[in-house]
């Protein structure tokens, strides 16, 4: 049997390392509850949604999460490397 990489758990770990960085980072209320609130709507997608469709709707979700993150730290002035 071949070991298989799991690149789905990878992406969303380093969304949510970024989540967390970019939490701690945020300066407003405003801003550290949108950074809470897009990742627990998107972690509930498949909920809504109960096929593979809902599947990659979230892990996408978690994707863009992810970039949007990487773009707030940058524009905060975080040089991330």
């Amino acid at each position: 049997m071949v070991p298989q990489i799991p690149y789905a758990a990878i992406g969303i770990g380093i969304a949510v390392l970024l989540g967390v960085w970019a939490f701690v980072i945020a300066e407003t209320v405003r801003a550290r509850a949108v950074i809470v609130a897009v990742p627990v709507l998107v972690f509930l997608v498949p909920v809504l949604f109960r096929s593979r469709a809902g599947h990659l709707i979230s892990l996408i979700g978690f994707m863009i999460y992810g970039l949007g993150c990487l773009i707030y730290l940058r524009w905060a002035g975080v040089g991330v490397r």
